[in-house]
């Protein structure tokens, strides 16, 4: 089955998955938060083919999560995120949080995250309502407009829970 080109979806989530929606890339975004930025170190972390982890990087550095610098030792080069790869965080975080919440037993060992300032951990990630209501998914629909317009002029998306709720 071919899979279908998810660049020019609608949808954030399709067109977020066709920049950064395979393990891989999701493991080298991991590793660059934390300070990864040599290939060479990539490719130790994560143990990736040198040829899979080049591709992954040019794509990265080509839809602009990524961009190219000289090394502070001038004789290699460093993949240093964009505002848009630095924006990326809080996904990784959700994630994060899912996996430790649902995907691990009481006495396994599991990388945590911790504030740097107080040791402690973070509050969940969370979607909030502007009136400070913590929304689940039973509490949104999906609306469109142009991604200029104001979202008061977006019209309903035609989707199950839509069509069950009668809004």
């Amino acid at each position: 089955m071919k899979r279908r080109d998810l660049g020019g979806s609608a949808c954030p989530i399709d067109r977020s998955l066709h920049e950064v929606g395979d393990t891989w890339t999701l493991q080298i975004l991991r590793d660059a938060m934390h300070g990864v930025t040599r290939f060479t170190d990539f490719s130790n972390h994560i143990g990736l083919a040198t040829n899979v982890l080049s591709a992954r990087l040019q794509k990265l550095v080509a839809v602009g999560i990524f961009e190219i610098q000289e090394s502070a030792l001038g004789n290699s080069h460093e993949y240093v995120l964009t505002e848009k790869g630095r924006d990326f965080h809080t996904v990784l975080a959700a994630l994060r949080q899912w996996g430790q919440k649902h995907l691990f037993d009481d006495d396994e060992l599991v990388n945590r995250v911790v504030d740097a300032r107080t040791g402690r951990q973070p509050l969940p990630v969370t979607l909030t309502a502007d009136d400070g209501r913590e929304l689940s998914a039973d509490d949104i629909l999906i609306v469109q407009s142009r991604a200029s317009d104001p979202i008061e002029s977006a019209t309903p998306v035609d989707t199950p829970r839509r069509r069950h709720s009668g809004a």
